[in-house]
């Protein structure tokens, strides 16, 4: 663990009670901004403990905010509900884990801030456990953070905070410095992101890691050991690297993928110099108290050009023998590895289907009631990878792809999220990219069962990275 305060409690500093009251206001952004530095130039040393203001503000679009706003690391979540929208920039806190069995620490550290803060921390989990190499060198396995300076819509009300944690005298000054020159160079928020500052980014390169000759030489390899038997399913991932014109403006880009893939969890953290962001459509779990709402998500067949065809590509997703197959594992075994954690499981009789913008998928949501003093780690360890994005049996299908996938998916298909006390969600990490200045390295995956088609499992993979290659083209 690399960061770890001990959060005891929490100052929180009204800025000014009478923009919350009823029939009230919100203040203008420069009025929020010079009543938070007034606030911050009077704070002082409290080991060990979280400061942090609170005031409401006027109607924003959180990514457009980060996009005038590039002067740190920059972070975003939103459920696909949009009951939670949060921007982020700066770091108040980051905790970081290097292995898996540091998890507990980071997740008990990341609880008894969130609780002080009376807001939730952004978490991402990578998908092998482990830290980075390659284009991932310097993300950790795990990483919990409480963005410096954060603008918060939550039950349809919009919020800007600020927070400060110093263990030291030292490391006060650092952070209180820092923090009054953030909000002394913040911009406000347009009401959107222009159409100059929207336009796309040409491709000047693209390098595909796997060409369709070595990916149907891996297909047919584990299809060999399916049929060996001891593993009903694994997912091959591939990269794409992608050589831009110019630096791709990544919360423009965020914002027309965004529109793009309605009803998708969407997300952005920017570490090691480079941002992760993508647009999710799958839910690991969410949280309420003991109540949990988690789901199944396989099978997949692109959407038709027409409405005639793309009902005939639904009906052979419910009924396809194969797609069907491949979703009964992945909730058999989503239900399996919640058993010993809950008290009651439920889901609906039938699969319904969830319809994308490229591609549509077989989907069952799940319900269960944690037995007490389960929570957001015994979740993880169960649920993360799903079967969706590593295979079935769990062990044995990451030990497969470990042989055949050549390049680290690093946070790609890993978890993300928001981890708080009371209420907390994580999102698979697919659809998803790696972005660094000019270059930007796309993941997707495709699950490979009895009966897969080679041919057919390449389309799949390229129609999982047409909806940011059609947001970075603008």
């Amino acid at each position: 663990m690399s960061y770890s305060p001990q959060c005891a409690s929490t100052t929180v500093l009204p800025v000014d009670r009478s923009a919350g009251e009823a029939g009230r206001q919100p203040l203008s952004w420069e009025c929020v901004v010079h009543r938070l530095l007034e606030q911050v130039r009077e704070w002082e040393l409290a080991p060990g403990e979280l400061q942090r203001l609170v005031v409401p503000v006027a109607e924003a679009d959180p990514v457009a905010w980060l996009h005038v706003n590039p002067w740190a690391e920059r972070s975003y979540w939103s459920d696909r509900d949009q009951r939670l929208e949060i921007g982020g920039i700066g770091q108040a806190v980051c905790l970081s884990a290097s292995t898996s069995a540091e998890y507990p620490q980071l997740l008990e550290r990341a609880h008894a801030l969130a609780s002080a803060a009376d807001a939730g921390l952004l978490c991402a989990f990578a998908f092998d456990e482990a830290p980075g190499r390659d284009h991932w060198h310097g993300f950790p396995a795990a990483v919990a953070l409480l963005p410096a300076i954060e603008l918060r819509r939550e039950h349809r009300q919009l919020q800007l905070a600020v927070n400060l944690y110093a263990e030291s005298a030292a490391e006060f000054v650092r952070h209180k410095t820092r923090l009054i020159e953030l909000l002394g160079r913040l911009q406000a928020p347009p009401a959107c992101i222009s159409a100059e500052q929207s336009a796309g980014v040409q491709v000047l390169l693209r390098r595909d890691e796997l060409d369709y000759a070595a990916c149907k030489a891996h297909i047919l390899a584990i299809l060999d050991e399916i049929e060996a038997g001891g593993i009903h399913k694994a997912v091959l991932a591939r990269q794409v690297e992608l050589q831009l014109a110019e630096e791709l403006p990544a919360f423009a880009t965020l914002a027309r993928w965004q529109r793009i893939s309605p009803g998708s969890f969407s997300f952005a953290i920017e570490y090691a110099g480079r941002l992760f962001m993508g647009c999710s459509p799958e839910r690991l779990f969410r949280r309420e108290g003991q109540e949990v709402l988690t789901e199944s998500l396989a099978g997949t067949v692109r959407r038709g050009d027409t409405l005639e065809e793309d009902r005939s590509l639904e009906a052979a997703l419910r009924n396809d023998a194969k797609l069907v197959r491949e979703h009964d594992w992945v909730t058999r075994y989503i239900e399996g590895e919640l058993t010993p954690w809950v008290t009651r499981t439920e889901a609906p009789a039938q699969a319904g289907v969830l319809k994308l913008d490229r591609i549509q998928h077989r989907h069952l949501p799940i319900r269960a009631t944690l037995k007490e003093g389960v929570g957001d780690l015994e979740l993880l360890q169960a649920l993360h990878p799903t079967p969706a994005v590593c295979g079935f049996p769990r062990r044995e299908a990451h030990e497969l792809i470990a042989r055949h996938e050549r390049v680290q998916r690093g946070w790609y298909s890993g978890a993300i999220g928001v981890i708080a006390p009371r209420v907390s969600e994580l999102a698979v990490a697919i659809r998803s990219v790696l972005v660094a200045g000019d270059r930007a390295w796309c993941y997707s995956g495709v699950g490979i069962v009895e009966g897969s088609d080679p041919e057919v499992e390449w389309q799949e993979l390229e129609a999982k990275i047409e909806s940011f290659l059609a947001a970075v083209k603008g």
